[in-house]
Order: C-alpha cells, then sequence, then structure tokens
C-alpha cells in the first residue's frame, strides 16, 4: 500500500498549522490510508493532539537544512553536537525507513531542504500559508531547486493560496478548505464588557493599541484581555464571553483567531491578514485596513459606541458571521474534500 509521510516541523505544543497536519494524517488513517506524521527527532510530537495519528521521525531534514547553512553559520557549527545530544535523548517515536511507495508531504516553508534531503522521494507540497511559500520558493530557486519540477502535486488551504498557484504557474494545485473546528467555539447570544485580543503576529502593535485604547478612555466600561499561552478550552471560554474581538492577523492564508472569534459571537475588529479576506468582510466583521493602527482604534471606540447606542446592527453581523464560519470551515467540510482530493491523488 502506498504510504504517505506528512513533514512536520517539531513541537508539543498547539500550533494552528500543525494542527492542521495532524488533523490530515489523522482523517486519511480513519479512511483507510496508510498515512504518518514525519517528526525531525525521536522526542518530538503534538501531545494535545486529541487522535494521536502515527509518528516516526528522520534525521535527514535537519541535516540538509544545516548543510545549507540555512540556520546561520554558528547553527552549522553547533549541529553535530545536536544531532549527538538528539540521539542520546532519545525519544518515543520509530525511525522512518524508506519504502519505494512513501510519498512525502512537505510544508511550504520545508521545501528547500526537503528537496536535498529527500532526493529520490516523490513529493507533496502543503501549502498553508503562501507567504511563506513565496519566500521558500525564491530561496530554493536561488540554491538552483525548483519545487515545481519535483512535486506531483500541491494542496492549498485558501484563495489566496490558489491565488499563488497561478502566480507560479503551478497546475496540479488542490484546494483543501481547512478547519479550525469552530464546533469548539460555540456562539454565545449574552456576552460581558470585554474585548479580547491574541499577539502572536503584532506584539508591538498590539501594545500600542491596548495602552491607546485605555489612555483615551472610550471604551464605556469596558476591560481589555490578551489570549496568549492559554489551552484551547480557555481560549473558547473567554472569546464565548468577549463583546468585541480585535483582529491581529498578518500575512495570513485563513487566519484562525478571528475565525474562532466569529464562531463564539464576538464583534470583530482589525485586520484580515489578506486571506481572511475570504470570510472576513463587511458584512461578518469591521474589517480594517492592513497595518492602519490608528483606524483599528478608531473602528473598534466607534463600534463600541455603536453598540452602546443601537446594538441591533451589529448582533446581526456576529450572527451571521458565526452562521458563515460555522457552514464553511466545519470539520465535515475540511474531511469530505481531504477524502475526495485523496481518491484521486491516490489513483494517480
Amino acid at each position: 500500500m502506498r504510504r504517505y509521510l506528512f513533514l512536520c516541523p517539531d513541537t508539543q505544543t498547539a500550533s494552528g498549522g500543525i494542527a492542521v497536519i495532524y488533523d490530515t494524517v489523522a482523517a486519511l488513517c480513519r479512511a483507510g490510508y496508510d498515512a504518518a506524521i514525519l517528526h525531525n527527532s525521536p522526542a518530538a510530537g503534538y501531545l494535545d493532539h486529541p487522535d494521536k495519528p502515527p509518528l516516526c521521525y528522520t534525521y535527514d531534514y535537519y541535516i540538509a537544512r544545516q548543510k545549507q547553512g540555512l540556520d546561520g553559520r554558528r547553527a552549522r557549527l553547533m549541529s553535530p553536537f545536536i544531532l549527538m545530544g538528539e540521539k542520546l535523548r532519545g525519544g518515543p517515536l520509530k525511525p522512518w525507513r524508506p519504502g519505494a511507495e512513501d510519498i512525502l508531504v512537505i510544508p511550504e516553508f520545508m521545501i528547500t531542504a526537503a528537496m536535498t534531503a529527500f532526493p529520490q522521494s516523490r513529493l507533496g507540497v502543503f501549502v498553508q500559508n503562501p507567504f511563506a511559500f513565496q519566500e521558500a520558493h525564491a530561496e530554493a530557486m536561488e540554491r538552483g531547486l525548483d519545487i515545481r519540477e519535483r512535486a506531483d502535486w500541491f494542496l492549498g488551504v485558501s484563495q489566496i493560496c490558489l491565488d499563488q498557484f497561478e502566480l507560479l504557474n503551478i497546475q496540479t494545485g488542490h484546494h483543501l478548505p481547512v478547519s479550525m473546528k469552530p464546533e469548539d467555539f460555540p456562539f454565545r447570544e449574552e456576552k460581558e464588557r470585554l474585548i479580547t485580543y491574541m499577539p502572536r503576529k503584532r506584539s508591538a502593535e498590539a501594545r500600542q493599541i491596548v495602552d491607546t485604547l485605555e489612555r483615551r478612555g472610550k471604551l464605556k466600561g469596558y476591560r481589555i484581555q490578551e489570549l496568549d499561552n492559554m489551552p484551547r478550552l480557555d481560549v473558547s471560554d473567554h472569546l464565548q464571553r468577549s463583546q468585541f474581538f480585535i483582529s491581529l492577523l498578518r500575512m495570513e492564508s485563513i487566519g484562525f483567531p478571528a475565525a474562532e472569534a466569529m464562531a463564539a459571537g464576538c464583534i470583530v475588529v482589525g485586520y484580515t491578514g489578506l486571506g481572511g479576506r475570504e470570510y472576513f468582510t463587511p458584512k461578518t466583521g469591521v474589517p480594517v485596513t492592513e497595518d492602519d493602527t490608528l483606524g483599528l482604534v478608531h473602528a473598534l471606540e466607534a463600534a463600541v459606541a455603536e453598540y452602546a447606542a443601537a446594538p441591533a446592527r451589529l448582533d446581526a453581523i456576529r450572527r451571521h458571521a458565526s452562521a458563515v464560519v460555522n457552514a464553511n470551515y466545519n470539520s465535515d467540510t475540511f474531511e469530505t474534500a481531504l477524502l475526495k482530493i485523496w481518491r484521486e491523488l491516490d489513483a494517480a
């Protein structure tokens, strides 16, 4: 049976992109495909993922990356010692033994070293961020490596990924609409005077926005809370209680935080991150021009004032937003699309 190995960054904490890779492998395994996560260390693994898909590891990608100097001169000098420490430490994962029918599915930002690390393997590319893909493709081309000649096919999780495929004249792209599992963020009608935000992409700007909002004093009794380094259940609880959510998305393919907030019934104000435009519009929230910090502050203050005076319009927007996210990004939609694509890929 053909085996699909999904090369994956090493982490033991929650991450949107890594969660999607794990979700994909788990769904393929449930459907009877031979699929597994391929990490770069025997001690790696996303321990909080509920499905526990098969895991294995190889050092090949790490070695290729260091040989190419992609992590800098100091990292290349230290890499033999780091690798020795990894081998001594060990871990529960079993090493990957390449098979003739194996197909490696590699994240877009890992293409440069992956093409060198696995010269004989058939490749697919999983593009979750077109901006990272654009940068990685340019880096690879500078080294004489063209992923368009190596990969059999490409998966893109949003319209902006498909746009990138068109820019690069990629004819073998497939659209896989991913799920942020909106069912984990149920809509709540009654809210608190709470404004929340996630500072992952714009931490310095987030601090400035919060300081400015508090200094100007126009929030009418609302308090502002950062959601960072929280378990998923706690994030869901806070979003269900939040009346407003500040979207700080930046250069996104989809942008899970804003979608999760919409699912929970927040009025979302802020940036679409470009890729989020496919669900974040004036009909589902209050989008602001990218990087316009003062514009975001003004938009949030105006939304707070409007809601205090006449909440009907914004209540209608947040209800519609939750319906849009749940209809288009639920787990069933993701799994149905994935298996339809995989039947075609597996038959090739």
